[in-house]
């Protein structure tokens, strides 16, 4: 199979910026703080979160400051844009952000600029030329999805800042991306939007945190930029592993989880259930702060799954549904999905002790269901002993990677999703160990 020929990178509409420092959105005339323009910037900081900021130079009104909000009248060479600004003081303010031009207008691409993602060395070549001659590197992921095709190019320097990046809790563009209609038809950014959504959410849900898809910018036919959005998305800070089910050089398998998903979110119906499920996953996935609360979170996404398919979509009436105990509800959906439900003594050493003082005691076989709905009783409602949670050392740490892994696999399967994915009972080995989904 012949090698493709490496290909000039996309240029991102915004210059890549170095970790935590902001990238600059406007720099030019201001109207609407005076009888004439200003001079004014409009920068996206990328420390402590994002966020809008403005400042003007001399000769705005001071009385500015006194408002409550000022519209802002950006002069710039696609015309004018009007960004709604909250004075912080004479010197400027923020700004919650603003669409510009028309969603409805035809669009040939749009190009997205990637925040926090992880270099998963997308297999495609790239080429520039550079003051010191010709810089080759493998950093172009493509997909084709629903009649879409999305291209990925990862930023040259990608090694040098995710080092910096991973140390503080800083943001960086690590990507531009563009998204084009397969068949090279027009589209407009209402049509576009349920696909941002799903890769900015599908995307996050496979690595176990958020990352994010921001400052997109739609060129007619002619190149012209006519539609544009600032807006702060959310992200959380980067890290070298992955918390999430995916390893981040398996393309195949993101690229067959992403189709999927991708069309799970085009459908109306299924966007909102699915998202909500994916987000509450998010937060369980994620191995920092407390555990209680990514238990909390992780038990909030199961039980919504399994309202969905037991009511919504299954067999049991609300009554009859309430009637049950949740463990006995949540293994009717983990074995319907074929996912297992006994203990692996393994990885969940305190959760199989707890089963075997169970047994010991009560003469009773537990399974992974009974310890999640336990331990989350005992969590959240105060009528419950709560020290016999804590009696066991580890049991709410494996009650958590229970909880988040009965959640993602779940999700994977109500999509179809037949690849790989990683064990998340587990909290060592390598990240590269990865097995067929259960029902695969």
């Amino acid at each position: 199979m012949n090698t493709p020929p490496a290909s000039p990178p996309l240029t991102p509409v915004y210059p890549y910026n170095k970790p935590g420092r902001p990238i600059l959105l406007h720099d030019g005339p201001m109207g609407g703080l005076g009888t004439d323009d200003v001079p004014g910037r409009v920068e996206l900081t990328c420390s402590n979160g994002f966020n809008l900021e403005w400042e003007v130079g001399g000769g705005a009104t001071p009385g500015f400051a006194n408002r409550n909000q000022v519209p802002l009248t950006l002069r710039r060479p696609m015309g004018d844009m009007t960004l709604p600004g909250f004075p912080r003081n004479v010197d400027g303010g923020w700004s919650n952000g603003a669409v510009f031009g028309n969603s409805d207008a035809p669009l040939s691409r749009i190009l997205v600029h990637w925040f926090n993602l992880p270099n998963w060395h997308g297999p495609l070549g790239l080429v520039e030329e550079t003051p010191r001659g010709k810089h080759e590197w493998s950093g172009r992921w493509s997909l084709e999805a629903n009649g879409w095709k999305i291209t990925l190019d990862v930023r040259p320097d990608h090694q040098q800042v995710w080092q910096e990046l991973h140390k503080t809790d800083v943001y960086v563009m690590t990507h531009v991306m563009e998204v084009r209609r397969a068949d090279d038809s027009v589209f407009t950014a209402d049509e576009a939007d349920p696909l941002l959504t799903a890769l900015h959410v599908g995307i996050s849900f496979a690595l176990g945190r958020w990352a994010a898809p921001m400052l997109p910018v739609g060129e007619d036919s002619d190149g012209r930029v006519v539609w544009e959005q600032w807006r702060a998305a959310h992200c959380d800070p980067a890290r070298s592993n992955s918390d999430g089910w995916w390893y981040d050089q398996d393309h195949e398998s993101l690229g067959d989880f992403l189709r999927l998903a991708i069309a799970a979110f085009l459908d109306p119906d299924k966007l909102t259930p699915l998202r909500f499920q994916m987000m509450y996953a998010i937060s369980a996935l994620r191995s920092r702060d407390f555990v209680e609360p990514r238990i909390i979170m992780g038990t909030a996404g199961l039980e919504h799954i399994m309202w969905q398919s037991l009511v919504l979509s299954g067999p049991l009436t609300e009554r009859e549904y309430k009637r049950r105990p949740a463990h006995d509800l949540l293994r009717t959906v983990l074995r319907a999905a074929q996912i297992p439900v006994a203990i692996n003594s393994g990885p969940l050493t305190a959760a199989a002790q707890h089963a075997a003082e169970v047994k010991a005691k009560e003469n009773k076989d537990i399974d992974g269901a009974d310890v999640v709905t336990w331990v989350r009783n005992r969590l959240v409602h105060p009528q419950e002993s709560q020290e016999r949670v804590y009696g066991l050392d580890g049991l709410t740490r494996d009650a958590w990677l229970l909880a988040r892994h009965y959640l993602v696999l779940l999700i994977l399967n109500s999509l179809g999703y037949t690849g790989n994915y990683r064990d998340l009972t587990c909290i060592a080995g390598w990240v590269s160990d990865v097995a067929k989904v259960p029902w695969s």
